[in-house]
């Protein structure tokens, strides 16, 4: 999760934020639960909640836009050559909100698990495959974050109740969503590649030891980092190769879990080409927008992963609404989030799953995972008073209809698209 703020590019779309949201209802201290057992849940019949709504006017023009870019995403994916060598087909994994590092404090409180287990069971009985959770830097670093301790016994029981279920675990890394709706907080941070990717490492280092992800990635989104961080070297070539190659002499051995590294769709593979040669175990991207440039830089990255010989996974994926601006205004995630939510949306994240499902295969890529999770789940109805309402508010509107939804075992057709149902 992380901030869509793409650099300047010839063709280039541009990408502002979108981040890990706060849920109201959860935070504990998980040392305490013990992992839940197994289940063995059959799938349900696929049953859906009520259909999108009609395009309200205000956003018509926005809608038709983000309909053509779509189109041409879509037609550049048919039309791209099939990379993969094996046979494996790619699944759907979640983004699990509940347990999104950006919620901070909330996680150690009395209910967390009880949430993030409801999250879980909604996911297996969807047919998802795995779940990505962002474990935000600096929160394991005790330097920084006095209850490092407790966050870690957070999230290990996180990935114990995940595999449990027989989930796949992907962890991100990447800085705290500091100064938005999703994140309240402030941190003095290195000022050089070195310094950062010092601290990633040892983050790394007790996720490793810890929560033992099946993937970690140290980083997927150059601008965000450079953003968050304000060191503006993270998103250049050399930033970049100059931070995977510091942290993975850091970290050191990592037994069975894939360190990933790689640049979003909105940066062209020149980046992807030179993390290739780092020595990561994989390549990562996150994809937004959906248009015919990102296409392309996703059909090249593609190539690069085939020709490296390395696994290619999008780790967050989902359907950008809006104005894309060079900016790189951490704000503008607050308004894409709010956008997300409103079930008019559908068809076009409907498509859109379909078609990155699609690349996904062409790719080899056999891990894909929806990031507005909630919206697997439900949608909430557009009114014009509900557009008035503050985004927070909204957000949290938007939660508690995903968990009607979990408890009525029902899911939008965007759900049923991200998994292939």
């Amino acid at each position: 999760m992380g901030m869509r703020s793409q650099r300047p590019h010839a063709g280039g779309a541009v990408l502002l934020a979108v981040a890990a949201v706060a849920l109201s209802a959860c935070g504990t201290k998980s040392s305490a639960i013990p992992p839940s057992a197994p289940t063995t849940v059959a799938l349900p019949a696929p049953v859906t909640a009520a259909p999108s709504a009609p395009v309200p006017a205000k956003y018509q023009a926005m809608f038709d836009q983000t309909s053509r870019d779509l189109d041409a995403y879509a037609a550049a994916i048919t039309a791209m050559p099939t990379y993969s060598t094996s046979a494996a087909s790619q699944v759907g994994f979640g983004e699990l909100l509940d347990a999104n590092g950006n919620r901070q404090g909330e996680l150690l409180m009395p209910a967390a698990m009880t949430g993030v287990d409801q999250s879980l069971d909604a996911f297996k009985r969807l047919g998802v495959r795995g779940v990505v959770v962002g474990v935000k830097l600096p929160l394991l670093l005790p330097t920084y974050t006095p209850q490092a301790g407790q966050y870690a016994d957070f999230w290990s029981a996180v990935a114990d109740h995940a595999r449990a279920r027989g989930f796949t675990v992907d962890v991100e890394l990447g800085p705290l969503f500091c100064g938005t709706t999703y994140s309240q907080c402030s941190y003095h941070y290195p000022t050089t590649v070195v310094g950062w990717a010092d601290l990633t490492a040892q983050q790394a280092r007790t996720v490793l030891d810890q929560i033992h992800p099946d993937y970690l990635d140290l980083l997927s989104e150059p601008n965000t980092e450079a953003n968050l961080t304000g060191i503006r070297e993270l998103q250049s070539v050399t930033g970049v190769t100059d931070f995977v190659k510091e942290a993975l002499a850091r970290i050191g051995a990592h037994g069975d879990t894939k360190l990933l590294a790689g640049a979003a769709s909105w940066f062209g593979p020149v980046y992807d080409e030179a993390i290739a040669r780092t020595g990561v175990d994989g390549l990562v991207t996150h994809i937004y927008p959906a248009n015919a440039s990102t296409a392309a830089n996703l059909v090249a990255t593609a190539r690069v992963a085939h020709d490296a010989n390395l696994p290619f996974i999008a780790d967050e994926v989902w359907l950008y609404k809006g104005t894309t601006t060079a900016a790189g205004n951490v704000q503008a995630s607050n308004g894409e989030g709010f956008l997300n939510t409103f079930s008019f949306w559908e068809p076009l994240d409907v498509r859109f799953m379909q078609a990155t499902r699609q690349w996904a295969a062409k790719a080899g890529s056999t891990l894909l995972s929806g990031f507005w999770s909630w919206q697997t789940q439900a949608y909430l109805t557009w009114t014009p008073a509900l557009d008035a309402t503050p985004i927070a508010r909204v957000l949290l509107d938007s939660a508690a209809a995903a968990a009607s939804a979990m408890t009525a075992v029902t899911f939008t057709q965007t759900g049923l698209a991200l998994v292939g149902r």
